[in-house]
This record gives C-alpha cells, sequence and structure tokens, in this order.
C-alpha cells in the first residue's frame, strides 16, 4: 500500500482539467487528515505522559505515609515509655492520660502541658508535630496526584476514541486517492500505448514494501497510511521513558523490516506480541511491538528489508499503533524520529 507519502507525491499533470481538480482536492484533503491525526497522536501521548507523571507521584506520596506512619508508631511507643518512667518517678496523675491516649497524636497533645513535662518530652512532642505536618502535606498530596490520574486517563479515554474514529477517515481517504491515482495512471498509459493489457502490471499485490531509504533504516515499519509524532523520552510509570516512536495506524497494517536481519519473537504484559530483529552486517537491532498478530515468519527466521513480520495491534496497550525502537550497535535505544520523516 502507498503510505502517506501520497501527501507529497509529485502528480503528472493529467489530460482532463476535472480529473487534475479532483486528485488536487483528494490529496489536500488527506493533508488535512494527516495533521489532525498527528494533532490527535500527540494529544493522546500527553496524556499517556500526564497519567504516568501522576502515577509515579500518587505512589511515592503513598510510600512516604507510610514511612511516616511507621516512624510515627515509633514516636508513640517512645511517648508510652517515658510517661510511664514519669509516673514512677513522680507520681504525676497527669501522665496516665498520655499512657490511656489512643493515638499518637493525642498522645503528643497532651505532653505539651508546660508543668509536667521534661526536656526530652518536649523533643519527642516537636518531632511528633514535624512527623504529622508531613504527613498532613504527603496527604494532600496523594489526594492531587489521585484527581490528576482522574482527569489524565478522562482526557486519555476522549483521545483513545478520536484517534480511532480518524484513523479510519484517514484510511479510507487515502485508498481512495491511491484508486484515483491508479485509475489515472491506468488511462495515461492507454493513451500513450493503445495495445492491450494482460492485467499482469500493477504494484505487486502484496508484495515487500518499497525500499526508500539508507542505512539501518531501508524502508517505513509500517506499510500503509500512519501517523508518529516525536514522543521519545516522554515519562512512563515506574520512572521510565518512552525508548520508541508510535506509529499511529489502523488494525491489521501491515509491518516490515525495516532492514534484512533475523527474526526474535517478543511477549510481555507491556508490549503484547512484538518483534527483535537482529540487522544483518552489523549489532544494530531494531524494536517492534503491540502486533495484532505475526506475520509468517517464525522465531530465526531471516527475512529482507520491506517483508512483514507483522500486524497493527493495540495488544499490550489500548490504541492501535506500533511502538517502534532502534537499538545502534546493540546499545541504549536512540530517537529514530528524523530517520522516519525520511521514509515514512
Amino acid at each position: 500500500m502507498v503510505s502517506t507519502l501520497l501527501v507529497g507525491a509529485t502528480l503528472t499533470v493529467p489530460a482532463h482539467a476535472d480529473t487534475a481538480s479532483d486528485l488536487d482536492q483528494a490529496r489536500q484533503q488527506v493533508a488535512e487528515l494527516k495533521a489532525e491525526l498527528d494533532r490527535l497522536n500527540r494529544a493522546w501521548l500527553d496524556a499517556q505522559a500526564a497519567l504516568s507523571t501522576a502515577q509515579d507521584q500518587a505512589e511515592d506520596a503513598r510510600a512516604r505515609i507510610e514511612a511516616l506512619q511507621g516512624q510515627l508508631g515509633d514516636i508513640q511507643q517512645r511517648l508510652a515509655e517515658r510517661a510511664t518512667d514519669l509516673f514512677a518517678a513522680g507520681g504525676n496523675p497527669q501522665v496516665l492520660a498520655v499512657l490511656a491516649s489512643d493515638s499518637v497524636t493525642e498522645a503528643a497533645d497532651r505532653l505539651e502541658f508546660a508543668s509536667a513535662v521534661a526536656q526530652g518530652d518536649a523533643d519527642l512532642a516537636n518531632e511528633v508535630a514535624v512527623e504529622l505536618q508531613e504527613l498532613a502535606w504527603q496527604r494532600e498530596r496523594l489526594a492531587k496526584a489521585i484527581e490528576q490520574q482522574q482527569a489524565a486517563q478522562a482526557q486519555l479515554d476522549v483521545q483513545q476514541a478520536a484517534i480511532a474514529s480518524k484513523v479510519a477517515d484517514y484510511e479510507a481517504r487515502v485508498t481512495e486517492l491511491e484508486d484515483k491515482l491508479a485509475e489515472e495512471r491506468a488511462a495515461q498509459k492507454a493513451a500513450s500505448d493503445p495495445s492491450p493489457s494482460d492485467g499482469s502490471g500493477g504494484g505487486g499485490g502484496g508484495g515487500p514494501a518499497p525500499i526508500t531509504g539508507s542505512g539501518w533504516l531501508l524502508t517505513c515499519p509500517v506499510d500503509g497510511p500512519n501517523s508518529f509524532v516525536d514522543s521519545f523520552g516522554d515519562p512512563r510509570p515506574g520512572g521510565r521513558t518512552h525508548q520508541g516512536i508510535d506509529l499511529i495506524a489502523a488494525r491489521g497494517t501491515p509491518v516490515v523490516a525495516v532492514h534484512s536481519g533475523t527474526v526474535h519473537r517478543t511477549s510481555s504484559s507491556i508490549g503484547g506480541y512484538g518483534i527483535v530483529l537482529s540487522h544483518d552486517g552489523s549489532a544494530d537491532w531494531t524494536f517492534y511491538t503491540h502486533f495484532d498478530h505475526y506475520g509468517a515468519y517464525g522465531e530465526g527466521a531471516h527475512v529482507g528489508a520491506g517483508q512483514v513480520i507483522g500486524y497493527v495491534g493495540n495488544t499490550g496497550t489500548t490504541v492501535y499503533h506500533l511502538h517502534f525502537e532502534y537499538h545502534p550497535g546493540g546499545g541504549a535505544a536512540v530517537d529514530p524520529y528524523q530517520a522516519l520523516l525520511g521514509v515514512c
């Protein structure tokens, strides 16, 4: 299938002005749909990043609250021991109130009677006050983080629904434009060469994707209409960062090898079905995941650039897309965004 290169393709001026106008109009509509899909893609990724940040903040606040509650429990024990000592030493009945306290807060408050509290008790009371102040702040922080999580999740749901609708519109319009281009080219060919055709010409019907790049990236990994923005390095839950680029496309769109190499299938709860492709001639590898299902090539198979290794899905995620990574020299992932712009 012709990819988003259609948007910027240079067309031969057809014989009929109406046809040229129709093609120009269709091409403009495709470009507008692509721009809108890119905007929705960015909004979806921003919502993902906001949700990840809120989740991490909530988890951090929960951990701090748990630690503070443990520290306050230790202080409660120390207060009880000090109150016992005070009562045994002086028989002051006021310390019985400390021993009878149900909480560390109540005990700390009761220890603040000036006439009966020695300096060591005041230090304990101050320590409690500091811990309680931070505990209150952490609880406020947790509540805010939960509120931000809910807002980010709601925005994520909105963007996911909008993307699903826009992808369908985009794919349908690209297909329509492809058909118009094919008809126009066939008409031009018939006008210049009236000899009958046996129908064997054309685009190859499911063959490898066209090789349009060089080096490690010979073709777009998604062989069909797609949308992507630079999301490399965006926040992800657990303090992680996004190590690739997400290419939005319709479910079932072919995913192809960007270089010749060896297939290694992967599967995880986060990534779903995927493939690591070890490139021929170097230690480079690329990673493709969230497949709906695999292509015909099994574990250890050798594939050429442009051959189908899977199909766009949403395993391990929600929105239909391909997550794509590039690891030069077998090392850490680097941002492939600019390279993708040249072939997709």
